[in-house]
């Protein structure tokens, strides 16, 4: 696998580990272009490729279909706000007694586990209750 490292994957690696987000491809774009305007939309989505491909992002797939990207890979589930629509990293959240339960019960091997949560962010509840 071609892991060359240009100038403009440099900068939307750099730009998506300082948001804190989780941006779609658009606003990902749309932060790049604030560092350097001269680095196209083609340019970015073809870098995100590349860095989701070579494990240095990852996707954060969510429910109604829109694919946000994280640029902390460390092992760590999501939250999506039902109200919001905000996502936010939840770290410690053991997941190993649900992978030994699809082992159990099935004959699949588990490479990786993609664990995201729904409901509503402590700052909605404030808001509605």
């Amino acid at each position: 696998m071609n892991t060359r490292n240009t100038r403009q994957k440099e900068i939307v690696l750099k730009t998506l580990c300082e948001l804190k987000t989780h941006p779609t491809i658009l606003e990902l774009y749309q932060a790049v272009l604030h560092k350097d305007a001269s680095i196209g939309q083609a340019t970015v989505y073809r870098n995100v490729s590349k860095l989701v491909e070579e494990g240095k992002i990852q996707k954060v797939l969510t429910k109604d279909g829109v694919t946000h990207y994280d640029g902390d890979c460390r092992n760590h589930s999501h939250f999506m706000c039902n109200s919001c629509h905000r996502l936010f990293d939840l770290y410690g959240v053991n997941t190993n007694n649900l992978i030994k339960a699809v082992r159990k019960s099935s004959c699949f091997i588990i490479s990786n586990t993609y664990v995201l949560f729904e409901g509503i962010c402590e700052e909605c509840m404030d808001k509605c209750y």
